[in-house]
């Protein structure tokens, strides 16, 4: 097991990778301008759970296909704690 591949805290088990570079939109917030990053995909095998991690990669190398949807980072959305 990688130290870097994500691990499903409900599960317990390696997330595996679904896609990489997905599209992520960055809404305008807090004075800072919309933008779109690049990130990794990852999805539990047991119960399905996603996650993008890596978004450090901003939309300046690989090109996006513009019929590919961007998935939106919502800042106002409410946080869920993780069950144990």
């Amino acid at each position: 097991m990688s130290t870097l591949t994500p691990i499903c805290v409900k599960c317990r088990l390696e997330m595996r990778c679904v896609k990489n570079n997905r599209l992520v939109a960055d809404p305008e917030a807090d004075g800072f301008p919309s933008t779109y990053w690049l990130g990794d995909e990852y999805e539990c095998p047991d119960c399905g759970c996603r996650i993008v991690t890596g978004f450090g990669l901003a939309m300046s190398g690989p090109k996006v296909q513009p019929e590919e949807a961007a998935l939106m980072f919502d800042y106002e959305r409410k946080k869920e704690k993780a069950e144990a």
